[in-house]
C-alpha cells in the first residue's frame, strides 16, 4: 500500500469496534468495503446511523439546507464529514456535492414526509449489478433511523462487500443500467462477454415482465405502460392489474423468477421467504401435495419443473388469495 493510502483520511473514519469489514482501495473504482473476515449468508455486515436527516425531497435539498445541518453537528461529526471524498481521492466542490453523493432515503415512522440522511460508512460500500448484500429497509434505533446492510451469500474474507444502488435495477439490461448509474459499473455482470451479456439482459428482462404478472404493476415503479421493455396479452395483463392471476399460476410465475434469479446470483432471503409463504397458501389437497413436494426439491429450476403440474389448475384459495392482495394494496396505497 502506498503512503498515499496509508495517510487517507478514510483510514480515519470511525468503524464498529465488530466492523467485519475494513476501507481500502477497490480495483472497481476510488475505495470500498471489504471483508475482513467470513461473513455468512443473512448476517449483518454494518447498521449504520446518518449524521444528521434533512426532511425534504432530494431534488428540493439545497447548498443552504447541507450547511444548516453541518454546522448544527458536534466536533467529531464535523471532522467525519469533511473526510468524504468523491470516489475515494478528490474533495467535494460542495457541501451539496457530498451530500448528494452520500444520502439515502429513510422513513419516519409512518410519516410521508420525505427524509434523507447523510450515511458516511453505508456510502463507502461499492455497487454491483450482481450485489453479495443488500439493503433491505431502514429501521429506528432508538428513535433514530438506521440503515442495515446484510449478507445475500456467504462473503469470503478479502472480497469486496457491495450492494445495488437503485431499487428495482437489478432486472434492467446493462444499457439501462449504465443510463441510471451515469457511470461505467465495473462489476463482473457488466463484465462478461457480448452473449454472456445477451443472455443476462434477457433473463432480468424475463423475470421483470414474470414479476409484472405477480405484482400487477412494473418494478420500477416510474415506468409508464407504454414504455415496458415486454409486451403482455392484453387480458392477462388486467387480470395482473386487478390480482386475479390464479395461485397455482402465480406460484409458477415466480419459481420460473426464481430459476431464472438464480442463474443470475440475484436470490435472496427476501425472496425466498415470499416465495415459502405463496406455496402454503393452497387450500385444494393435491395441489397442496406438489407444492410441497416441489419445494423440497435442491434447485430453483428443479422446483418448478415439478411445479409445472399444477399449470391449469384451480384452487379452493383463489378467491380468497385475490381478496386478501387486493387489500393489502389497498391499504399501503392508503399509506
Amino acid at each position: 500500500m502506498t503512503r498515499k493510502h496509508r495517510k487517507h483520511p478514510y483510514r480515519k473514519l470511525p468503524l464498529p469496534s465488530n466492523a467485519p469489514f475494513e476501507l481500502k482501495p477497490s480495483s472497481r473504482k476510488g475505495w470500498g468495503a471489504f471483508a475482513k473476515t467470513r461473513i455468512s449468508k443473512g448476517a449483518t455486515i454494518l447498521i449504520d446511523k446518518p449524521l444528521f436527516i434533512i426532511y425534504k425531497p432530494s431534488l428540493k435539498i439545497t447548498e443552504e439546507d447541507v450547511l444548516m445541518a453541518f454546522l448544527r453537528l458536534a466536533p467529531a461529526d464535523k471532522e467525519t464529514f469533511l473526510r468524504i471524498r468523491d470516489n475515494g481521492s478528490a474533495s467535494f466542490e460542495s457541501l451539496l456535492a457530498t451530500m448528494a453523493q452520500n444520502t439515502f432515503q429513510v422513513h419516519t415512522g409512518g410519516s410521508n414526509l420525505a427524509a434523507f440522511g447523510m450515511f458516511v460508512l453505508l456510502s463507502r460500500f461499492n455497487h454491483s449489478c450482481s450485489p453479495n448484500s443488500t439493503i433491505p429497509t431502514s429501521v429506528s434505533e432508538s428513535g433514530r433511523e438506521t440503515l442495515a446492510i446484510l449478507a445475500k451469500r456467504d462473503i469470503s474474507a478479502g472480497e469486496e462487500i457491495t450492494f445495488n444502488y437503485l431499487p428495482g435495477f437489478e432486472l434492467k439490461s446493462q444499457h439501462e443500467r449504465h443510463q441510471l448509474l451515469q457511470f461505467t459499473c465495473k462489476c463482473e455482470a457488466c463484465h462478461a462477454s457480448s452473449s454472456a451479456q445477451r443472455a443476462s439482459d434477457m433473463r432480468r428482462t424475463l423475470v421483470r415482465g414474470l414479476q409484472y404478472l405477480s405484482r400487477g404493476k412494473d418494478l420500477d415503479e416510474q415506468t409508464q405502460d407504454s414504455t415496458l421493455p415486454f409486451s403482455i396479452d392484453p387480458e392477462l395483463k388486467k387480470a395482473a392489474e386487478e390480482l386475479r392471476i390464479p395461485l397455482s399460476s402465480r406460484f409458477l410465475i415466480d419459481l420460473l423468477s426464481m430459476a431464472l434469479l438464480e442463474e443470475e446470483g440475484l436470490i435472496d432471503d427476501l425472496i425466498v421467504k415470499k416465495i415459502q409463504t405463496v406455496s402454503g397458501w393452497f387450500e385444494t389437497e393435491r395441489n397442496d401435495r406438489i407444492a410441497k413436494h416441489a419445494m423440497a426439491q435442491a434447485t430453483w429450476r428443479e422446483k418448478f419443473c415439478v411445479a409445472a403440474r399444477l399449470y391449469g389448475r384451480e384452487d379452493a384459495a383463489d378467491h380468497d388469495v385475490a381478496m386478501e392482495l387486493q387489500t393489502m394494496r389497498d391499504l399501503a396505497l392508503e399509506q
